[in-house]
């Protein structure tokens, strides 16, 4: 019986194999579609997320825009000690925010693209949301001034002044929001504005006088000693709270050291070498182009990172046009196309503070290139890209995904403005 046993002959056994074999590379052809689907969806959630976590912080600091600040120093009726033609170009173009179209530093991929992303500065009080009670303010013998603050009051108590022992401690303290060179404003008890640059702190020699010094750049205008209808006095009711020069534009980061790692553990990778980021960047006031970054107690001056890969930043405000400002004012949405209308608006010596919303689109695009065509044209669907030419590879054009998003952000502290 034994010797009726059979075993699977030669033929049979390569055919097995060969079956075998088949199903297996049906199964690792699958597998690995499948695992570049799945790559490529999480490039796609990576910008998407990108785009968000970035969006939300801009969001914000554009909503903030004007916050304890003038919508427009040169146009303000309330600022009493206004800079001057001699002021750093910041402190003369103070406005709650100014948007330059195309603002963002030059770019060969982005240019390639036909894309020439905008940059805006938006001032207002972003280190502090508190307006610190003032005792005098006092014209010293070298023509800087000391602006003296209430040591009791609940804006220092909140700073977490209050309660501290040492004198340098309190001088620490009260020097994380009053940075030097940073902006002051001081608003009088006629709710008059003054601004001046600050260039120090101190507590006094009892440790218990917190004072702002600020420079002579910018001369403050007292009642005492001027014609004028508006000025200080020694009359306590004012207050001072510190104004910062925030800019948001697309630039690479490559030539700044803390972020070289993000560069050098990707060299090589296409489109790595002119990627681009959405930048945050607090500005020196006392510069005289306008341009410099605020070192913060002489450390080196901070950019930061809001957004990996972005390549898309426009702007399009809705603003008062023409002369009526009340009780319905005509607001429109003035693109960068409509060229006067946008100047008077945006520029240097435009009516910033008759903007109420700003229309922001941010795209962020995905890392690694994963098409070989660009999508449909971009006239046939919603505004923003969705495809960016990143170069050749292997003898191939490459394109990046995009993702865009898109807000009407409401510019609140420029609400009420009638001027």
């Amino acid at each position: 019986m034994r010797g009726r046993k059979r075993g699977f002959t030669l033929v049979e056994l390569m055919v097995a194999l060969s079956g075998g074999l088949f199903v297996t590379v049906v199964v690792f052809a699958l597998a690995r579609d499948a695992s570049r689907f799945y790559t490529r969806e999480r490039r796609v959630a990576q910008a998407t997320l990108a785009a968000i976590t970035g969006f939300e912080r801009l969001r914000n600091d554009i909503a903030r825009a004007g916050f304890l600040a003038t919508g427009n120093v040169a146009a303000d009726p309330f600022v009493c000690s206004r800079p001057g033609a001699g002021a750093p170009p910041l402190m003369q173009r103070l406005a709650s925010l100014r948007i330059t179209d195309g603002g963002s530093p030059a770019n060969a991929t982005l240019t390639a693209n036909s894309m020439s992303p905008d940059s805006v500065i938006l001032a207002g009080s972003y280190s502090s949301s508190d307006e610190f009670p003032v005792r005098n303010v006092i014209l010293n013998a070298n023509a800087t001034y000391s602006v003296y603050l209430q040591p009791s009051s609940g804006a220092m108590a909140r700073l977490g002044y209050v309660g501290l022992a040492t004198p340098a401690a309190r001088t620490a303290k009260l020097g994380e929001v009053f940075v030097a060179n940073r902006a002051l404003r001081i608003v009088d008890h006629e709710g008059r504005q003054h601004y001046g640059i600050i260039s120090g702190v101190s507590v006094g020699a009892g440790g218990d006088q917190p004072q702002i010094t600020l420079s002579n750049t910018l001369p403050l205008i007292f009642r005492s000693t001027n014609s004028r209808l508006c000025g200080l006095t020694a009359e306590p009711g004012g207050t001072a709270n510190v104004v910062n020069f925030i800019r948001y534009d697309i630039r690479s980061l490559s030539d700044v050291t803390a972020y070289s790692s993000l560069y050098s553990a990707r060299a090589g990778v296409l489109g790595e070498a002119t990627r681009t980021e959405l930048v945050r960047a607090e500005l020196d006031p006392t510069n005289a182009d306008g341009t410099a970054l605020l070192s913060i107690g002489g450390a080196p001056a901070v950019q930061e990172l809001v957004a990996e890969y972005a390549v898309d930043f426009d702007l399009e405000p809705a603003a008062v046009i023409g002369a009526s400002l009340a009780p319905d004012p005509n607001v429109i949405q003035v693109p960068p196309t409509a060229a006067a209308n946008f100047a008077s608006i945006t520029g240097n010596t435009g009516n910033a503070q008759r903007i109420r919303s700003v229309r922001v689109r941010l795209g962020v695009r995905s890392r690694e290139a994963d098409r070989g065509a660009d999508a449909v044209s971009q006239a046939d669907v919603a505004p923003g890209r969705y495809r960016m030419l990143l170069g050749t590879e292997g003898g191939k054009t490459r394109y990046a995904r995009i993702r865009t998003l898109q807000a009407d952000i409401m510019i609140n502290n420029n609400a009420g403005i009638t001027w």
